[in-house]
């Protein structure tokens, strides 16, 4: 799942709750941390993804000749 994924599902999850205040006070953040995250500001963490169902998981792999990942 992308970014752009898991925002589409906290946008939905914010129309479900009525309100950005209403989504943070149920999954226990700030207002302002919250905006930041939809706004793509700030990467969202544990509290955010925990009840989308969701882990963030970085994995490193080698690069072949210099090159980034794919």
């Amino acid at each position: 799942m992308t970014t752009a994924h898991v925002l589409a599902r906290l946008r939905r999850e914010v129309r479900l709750a009525g309100s950005q205040m209403a989504l943070a006070r149920r999954i226990g953040v700030s207002v302002s941390y919250l905006s930041d995250v939809l706004r793509k500001r700030r990467e969202p963490g544990d509290k955010i993804l925990a009840p989308l169902g969701r882990a963030r998981c970085v994995s490193y792999q080698p690069t072949r000749k210099g090159r980034a990942c794919a």
